[in-house]
């Protein structure tokens, strides 16, 4: 019989922990030698600033892979097996690093989510996609959350196009069976009496395609295939659950203190292996997001990757980013580290650390069909005590999202996701060159890397080259599907997300109706000045006398003085008619290209979130979230949420990285003073 996971104790050594003041005394060698005072010009930087090279780094002009296999090997061997894994899955994976297994990644025997709960209608089914395979996501009469493979056992007709009934069965629309939650058939109108219906249904060929579901962390998960032995295979395997969002309110607030911003999902018209080189690659992130996190110009910068927990088929891999480069500090201000950390098949955290803060951003990337993926994204907050990082860059954007309605969240997200959306979705098809099943050795084979700003990428599609490829199953095959063209198409933000958004919904059809509103109030407005204008014309000339016109002074003086007001009010209200009139159209289309300037983005770089410096709305939001320096009775804000899953935040500081600085700082010392390093 299948028996749910039992959580193990707390697994110390998947921790590191040192001193809580460790940040301020690891200013590394390479981060000494970006300081230059506050944002220097982008060309005298480039003139004084020496950019490091690994000296394992080959530039091939033939393309290739780059990174040196011995520079590999010594940062495996210095690096944390455990750090950053959830405790649940510590065992799993220790098991795998053992031998205990085949050490091959299994696709189809892994939790997704593939839904998030907090969005959804619960009086209709919702259709997605899961490996290829359609599969459909509703809510049964008993209040849970079902995923079933998108087909009736009958006819193989959809089910996400029938009904939920009052009954809290799922209705199939081609000729009315119904289904439990368990998948059981509860109605078959055909049957000519109820023998032969009850003869029928105890058929297990009558059932529904069930796939193991549950709900965690806010989200609807499924696993990644059906059949006898899935539920038990599913019990066994702990999901890729993030401790730190464990316990959140609907509200964002933790019991500890500590908060989440919204979940975000959209389907893309990219990859998985697209989203992952792109998310995993901090050196795009000024450059593709300009304005909006950071300049184009100004904020490239060079950098190491220093690995902290080795690649495994299981685990993944964890690097940290020494120096932390913009966005996540200023050039030449290097006060905060930052880990990417990369766990299969369908996690990435950026884990943002600073010596009064933390900001954890969980991305979940989940391969629907080939060329398409579905994204979701939350970040939680942990506060220290200290006021310095409220001026921080990467503290105000992430704060802002905090505070953020979930629709003003998500219409906002395409203004950083179509940014590179573009590059992306034509990239991958450019490299894959027709073979989607091939692109890990597509991609080493004809990219050129020159520098080490790469190697996280490097290893992304060594471990996809070791591991993939993904095993496309449903009726598209595993097909890559052609460039998209059509702008419309390409940045449909409707079919990507509003149309299975609740709470967008709800915003579009406020928007609509405010419209409406305003422009009715508008044309009334426009209306009675006419009326007024024509009233003082028809008084001006009657005072003129019969055949005498009115000149334009005597119209105006015997206008009502409240024309000026009922024009400035149609003017007004018209112009706020357009602008909801534009906005509405963010929900359904938000088009973007590098090549022009954005109205929105500008708009992020005037009011300064993108920049380090002081901000009346970051003081007031974080006195309103935290309790400002003080905390009022918060006093676990800095860790877990629950203060027992994961480390404090003084315990997660970089253990490989504090040793890779270390290690710079001798060699440089031995070289000043001319005697060998060891």
């Amino acid at each position: 019989e299948a028996r749910p996971y039992i959580r193990p104790a707390l697994t110390m050594t998947a921790l590191v922990i040192t001193g809580p003041s460790a940040l301020a005394q690891r200013r590394g060698t390479f981060a000494k030698e970006h300081a230059s005072g506050a944002r220097p010009a982008r060309a005298a930087r480039l003139a004084s600033t020496p950019r490091t090279r690994s000296k394992s780094t080959r530039a091939s002009a033939s393309g290739g892979t780059t990174i040196g296999a011995e520079e590999m090997a010594k940062d495996a061997s210095s690096a944390e097996p455990l750090i950053g894994i959830n405790p649940d899955r510590v065992p799993m994976v220790e098991a795998v690093n053992r031998g205990e297994t085949s050490g091959k990644f299994n696709w189809t025997k892994q939790w997704y989510p593939v839904a998030v709960i907090d969005l959804l209608d619960t009086s209709k089914p919702h259709p997605t996609q899961l490996l290829g395979k359609d599969v459909v996501v509703w809510k049964d009469g008993a209040g849970k959350w079902n995923v079933f493979e998108d087909k009736c056992p009958h006819r193989l007709a959809p089910l996400s196009e029938g009904r939920v009934e009052d009954d809290g069965t799922l209705l199939c629309a081609y000729h009315a069976w119904r289904f439990d939650g368990d998948g059981k058939c509860t109605d078959m109108p055909q049957a000519s009496s109820k023998e032969e219906e009850d003869r029928v249904r105890s058929n297990p060929r009558s059932c529904a395609f069930t796939r193991p579901c549950m709900e965690a962390q806010g989200l609807v998960w499924a696993w990644g295939e059906g059949g006898k032995e899935a539920e038990l295979e599913a019990r066994m395997t702990p999901p890729l659950l993030v401790p730190e969002i464990e316990g959140v309110g609907k509200n964002g607030e933790a019991p500890g203190g500590g908060y989440r911003n919204h979940w975000q999902v959209r389907d893309m018209p990219y990859g998985w292996a697209a989203f992952f080189e792109n998310a995993i690659d901090p050196a795009h992130a000024v450059v593709s997001h300009h304005t909006l996190v950071g300049s184009r110009y100004d904020d490239p910068a060079g950098f190491n990757c220093v690995v902290e927990r080795p690649m495994t088929s299981e685990a993944g891999f964890r690097c940290a980013i020494d120096p932390a480069v913009p966005p996540f500090n200023t050039i030449g201000k290097y006060d905060a580290e930052t880990s990417y950390d990369f766990q299969p098949p369908c996690l990435l955290k950026i884990d943002w650390r600073h010596e009064e803060a933390r900001f954890l951003t969980s991305h979940y990337c989940v391969p629907t069909r080939p060329g398409w993926c579905r994204h979701f994204v939350a970040t939680v907050c942990q506060r220290g005590e200290g006021e310095k990082v409220r001026q921080h860059r990467w503290f105000k954007l992430n704060l802002f999202t905090l505070t953020s309605p979930a629709w003003m969240t998500h219409v906002l997200g395409p203004t950083f996701l179509h940014q590179d959306m573009v590059l992306l979705h034509q990239q991958e098809k450019i490299i894959a060159q027709g073979d989607g099943q091939d692109i890990a050795n597509k991609w080493k084979d004809q990219v050129f890397i020159p520098t080490g700003a790469d190697k996280m990428t490097v290893m992304f599609y060594q471990w996809f080259g070791r591991n993939g490829p993904i095993p496309w199953a449903g009726r598209d095959g595993d097909a890559m599907p052609p460039i998209e063209r059509d702008q419309s198409k390409l940045f449909d933000t409707w079919e990507m997300h509003t149309k299975y958004c609740t709470h967008c919904q709800g915003a579009l059809r406020n928007t609509e109706a405010l419209k409406v509103i305003a422009a009715a109030a508008a044309a009334w407005k426009g209306v009675w000045a006419t009326c007024l204008l024509a009233f003082g014309a028809s008084a001006a000339g009657a005072s003129a006398g019969a055949g005498v016109a009115p000149s334009l002074g005597d119209v105006i003086a015997a206008v009502d003085p409240s024309l000026a007001g009922e024009l400035f009010s149609a003017f007004s209200l018209a112009g706020t008619a357009y602008g909801l009139h534009g906005f509405a159209g963010m929900f359904r289309s938000y088009p973007f290209s590098h090549a022009e300037e954005d109205i929105v983005m500008e708009g992020t770089a005037k009011i300064g979130l993108s920049n380090d410096g002081p901000s009346l709305y970051i003081d007031v939001v974080d006195n309103a979230l935290f309790g400002g320096n003080k905390h009022a009775g918060k006093k676990d804000a800095v860790g877990c949420e629950c203060g027992e899953c994961s480390p404090f935040h003084d315990g997660i500081r970089s253990g490989p990285l504090d040793a890779f600085r270390k290690k710079q700082e001798a060699v440089r010392a031995a070289k000043e003073a001319g005697t060998p390093a060891r």
